[in-house]
């Protein structure tokens, strides 16, 4: 920059004064260039900033992506267990109730989450075998078994596992329980028993079936000939008759027993249900008359014909057995109900249901294994006899008991096989 000069001609004093003025003004330049200069400077470091700023927050929103997609992750698997999971902090209040939890106990997760364990599932559990004495214990439970009641009051066999939830810095979160249900399972072994005892119950009754009839055929034909050689009015007649009757009736669970045991080729045709079920209703009716009985049947059939591949003869025994267990729950009268109805296109119900005595548990838990029976002369073969009439039809059954509450079997069957 050039230097300024003063003319001469202006005096000392103010020339000294405008030197001062051009220093200042020199100054103020020099300092506005340096401002400049640093102004530059800042926007650059500015730029660059907002450039790191830009990455800063990619990488932010990246990573809230990437939390939120291993959140979404871990929900999606806590959904799609099988297994029921229950999360509750420190305290046992509920956090997590996944989807397979709200299928076992029948709770919604959202009247589940917030309240406490205890509140949920009530005394019914033992208190051994919550959360809450994995939290106080400090001892975490693998693979043990206990019951809960569902929504619905029914009683849930399952197996579970709770473990503590601890933080990075060892502290304890709460606990995670993960649970199964057990009740297919404990069906299946039902069944397994049923089999095994209906296989050795085969193998003894073929083994045995000889050595009891030869003898019995031989009592019952003796028992023949001593009736015909002795008087009608001989009291020694009521003797023999009795001797008959209790041959008769052992050779009837003798019979009972080889068609439990035994294979039985069934002979499929398609039928009217209701012709055969009609037919069983008119000799039930005829036996109640000469009994005497104070036992009302109502029927209920649908307006549309029906059909079914089934072996009718098989099928009537059936219903025989069954309609005669109600009978003979209902000692003092009462009324049977049994109707007929198609479900779906390719199946059908009958159920029947009674306002008898009902079932008692011990024997609602064996039901359909020989010689249980709820009466002192009953041989106890009747179900058996029925559970394998529906088994042959490919059919299933059910059956809804309480004591003093009566009966009601609902029995379900393919229209064709």
């Amino acid at each position: 920059m050039a230097k300024t000069t003063v003319p001469r001609e202006i005096g000392t004093a103010e020339a000294a004064q405008i030197n001062n003025l051009i220093q200042v003004f020199e100054y103020f330049n020099k300092a506005t260039e340096e401002f400049k200069g640093a102004y530059g400077k800042l926007e650059k470091r500015v730029a660059e900033l907002n450039v790191e700023l830009n990455q800063k927050n990619k990488d932010l929103l990246d990573s809230l992506k990437e939390v939120n997609h291993l959140k979404n992750y871990k929900s999606s698997i806590l959904e799609e267990m099988n297994a029921g999971v229950i999360c509750t902090d420190a305290a046992g209040k509920i956090t997590i109730f996944n989807r397979s939890a709200e299928e076992i106990t029948g709770i919604q997760s959202n009247a589940a989450i917030g309240k406490f364990y205890r509140e949920l599932f009530g005394s019914d559990v033992p208190s051994d075998k919550t959360p809450m004495a994995v939290l106080e214990s400090k001892r975490n439970i693998r693979n043990d078994e206990k019951e809960i009641f569902n929504q619905a009051g029914h009683r849930i066999p399952i197996k579970f596992s709770i473990s503590l939830v601890t933080g990075d810095t060892s502290e304890i979160l709460g606990a995670v329980e993960v649970f199964e249900d057990l009740t297919e399972i404990r069906r299946l072994q039902k069944e397994i028993q049923h089999a095994r005892t209906m296989a050795a119950l085969g193998e003894m009754a073929a083994n045995i079936t000889h050595e009891i009839r030869n003898p019995l055929g031989a009592i019952g034909g003796f028992a023949a000939l001593l009736e015909r050689d002795i008087a009608p009015e001989d009291p020694r007649q009521r003797l023999v008759k009795k001797i008959i009757e209790g041959v008769g009736r052992l050779d009837k669970i003798i019979g009972n027993l080889l068609f439990v045991s035994r294979d039985i080729q069934a002979q499929y045709r398609n039928v009217p249900v209701k012709w055969v079920i009609d037919d069983v209703l008119e000799f039930l009716v005829s036996e109640i008359k000469q009994t005497g009985s104070a036992v009302k049947i109502e029927t209920k059939f649908p307006k549309q014909k029906l059909e079914a591949e089934l072996d009718p003869q098989l099928f009537q025994q059936m219903l025989i057995h069954l309609l005669k267990n109600a009978i003979q729950a209902m000692p003092e009268g009462g009324t049977i109900k049994l109707q007929l109805q198609k479900i779906h296109h390719n199946s059908f119900q009958i159920i029947v249901s009674d306002s008898g005595e009902g079932m008692p548990k011990e024997i609602k838990e064996k039901l359909y294994f020989p010689f249980a029976s709820t009466r002192p002369k009953g041989a106890g073969l009747g179900l058996a006899i029925v559970r394998k009439i529906v088994d042959l039809h490919n059919g299933s059954i059910h059956f809804q008991s309480s004591p003093g509450k009566g009966t009601t079997v609902v029995l379900e069957f393919p229209v064709n096989r």
